[in-house]
């Protein structure tokens, strides 16, 4: 018997050994890496384990979490066994203003209280106040007593009481802004989860663990501010980003990383469908005795709506370029609020060399836009993205940056060049329909020309256009062009050329038209 007692115990001390623990620990989040849409977010965990198995429970995971995104490593002897997530819905932020405001309010009360004692103490001394007078044995000695008496306790009760309604009145506006951040997190935040890891350990040890996971609602994008000081200087360029994120939790004092890649969208290659052809069959029209409505004339059906394509839209940083996207490591930390407003982030400044060309349609408009051409734009990493212009230390209005550009140049439109004045004008004995056989023949001139009101020499870029056929019976004959070069696709005619201080240039376009006289044209 006594055997039997002491191996139960041997076991009882193994089985207790080689328990399971569950224990909270602090996962501080150190760095995040933004994309254009949602953000990686990146915790360390630094505890001990004892021997055996434990349970890391870490909490205020982002609720809106990628579960198929989450990352552990981590460095000690020791084994992990298993990572689970799962919603914790006990908002620690609301708990954590909650307690606040409940002490607030009892600080509050114990005020509220102290106040009614001094008032009730008041009372009691007015109620003491009707001295008798002189015929009922009252001496001025006395009267004069009594009277420095209630001056000194009344002047002591009512500067207890104003003290009092002083402490009050910040406690009373603290509870007020308790109550609305309490109002905005239960609005916008997110009940937070929490990962639970599995750890295994042969003896004692401490560990190191550091788990990252993707979460939605959060994301940047580009903007920039465009600075040139004159047609001679360099673009400065600031590149800078508005950071947000809905994730439930706050970023406090992180290292922060934005990064060019999108995981939203999806990265398998498509595939190419047959396309198989096959005659039209009109649909059979059954008609229909409705009262109330003739359809004699058929039924007009809408047409399908067209979806638009939809973009899935001075500080020390470091590039990091790999083969698919480009990520900015931010030198400084940043504390960036969930559900709060956009948090602009400076990336870098470039200053790029361009040339500065006024272009000019005076076909749509009689003034120029001046605009800046960019070599060897790729080495700035930019994105599409709005842009404020600055000229000559004056904000001229927005442009739109866009890196999609199949240009080798990229152009940046700086506003309007009024003095670069533009002028479109129809040659009058060139204009003429002739009827040629079974044929109409349109001829169309324009005298086209370009003024230049200031007091240097500029480039100038000058644009119009020829018609493009899109059917073999319509013939477009470009008769003169005066230098200009056309584009056959897209009928546009450009001439480039610098036109000095206070001169006048003028180009002529002269095009016929031939198309069968019993056939409308549109667009001519």
């Amino acid at each position: 018997m006594k055997i039997l007692k002491t191996t139960l115990f041997v076991l009882s001390l193994v089985s207790v050994g080689f328990a399971q623990n569950v224990k909270k620990v602090e996962a501080k989040i150190e760095k995040v890496t933004v994309f254009l849409q949602q953000a990686q977010i990146e915790k360390s965990v630094n505890t001990s384990l004892s021997a055996g198995v434990t349970k890391l429970l870490v909490d205020d995971i982002a609720n809106s979490i990628d579960g198929n995104s989450i990352l552990v490593e981590g460095k000690g002897d020791f084994t992990l066994l298993a990572v689970k997530y799962s919603p914790n819905h006990l908002n620690n932020k609301i708990n954590v203003l909650q307690d606040s405001i409940q002490r607030v309010q009892a600080d509050i009360e114990n005020l509220e209280m102290l106040f009614a004692v001094a008032q009730n103490e008041e009372k009691m001394i007015m109620a003491n106040a009707n001295v008798k007078s002189e015929k009922d044995g009252l001496l001025p000695e006395d009267l004069k007593e009594m009277i420095d008496f209630f001056r000194v306790k009344l002047t002591e009760v009512g500067a207890r009481r104003l003290q009092i309604q002083r402490q009050m009145q910040p406690l009373k506006d603290k509870k007020i802004r308790l109550e609305k951040q309490l109002a905005e997190v239960r609005n916008n935040a997110l009940p937070l989860g929490q990962i639970e890891l599995t750890i295994s350990a042969s003896k004692a040890t401490p560990a190191n663990v550091k788990l990252s996971y993707v979460a939605y609602n959060a994301g940047w994008s580009p903007n920039y501010d465009l600075r040139v000081k004159d047609v001679k200087s360099p673009v400065v360029i600031a590149y800078k980003a508005s950071v947000y994120q809905n994730t439930g939790i706050d970023w406090k004092d992180v290292k922060l990383s934005l990064s060019t890649s999108n995981p939203s969208i999806s990265g398998q290659k498509m595939e190419l469908n047959p396309q198989f052809l096959s005659f039209y069959v009109p649909p059979v029209v059954y008609q229909r005795n409705v009262k109330a409505a003739k359809m004699e004339d058929g039924v007009a059906m809408a047409a399908p709506m067209a979806m638009a394509d939809m973009e899935v839209a001075s500080r020390t940083v470091s590039v990091v370029e790999t083969s698919m996207s480009v990520n900015f490591d931010l030198g400084n930390t940043y504390s960036i609020p969930t559900g709060g407003q956009p948090e602009a982030v400076e990336i870098q400044t470039y200053s790029a060399e361009a040339d500065y060309k006024s272009v000019i349609t005076p076909k749509i408009d009689l003034n120029a836009f001046l605009v800046a051409e960019l070599k060897n734009w790729e080495q700035y990493k930019l994105l599409s993205g709005e842009a404020n212009v600055y000229f000559e230390n004056k904000f001229i209005g927005k442009t739109y940056l866009n890196e999609q550009s199949v240009d080798n140049k990229l152009k940046l439109s700086l506003g309007r060049d009024t003095r670069i004045i533009g002028k479109r004008e129809e040659i009058e004995n060139f204009k003429t329909r002739k009827t040629i056989g079974s044929n109409i023949r349109e001829s169309f001139g324009y005298n086209i020309s370009v003024r230049n009101t200031k007091s240097e020499t500029i480039k100038v870029v000058l644009e119009d256009q020829v018609p493009v056929s899109q059917d073999s019976d319509i013939e477009v004959d470009v008769e003169d062009l005066q230098g200009g070069v056309l584009e056959a696709n897209t009928g546009k005619v450009t001439w480039e050329f610098d036109l000095p201080a206070s001169q006048n240039k003028q180009f002529s376009l002269k095009y016929t038209v031939k198309y069968p006289k019993d056939k409308r044209i549109n667009n001519l």
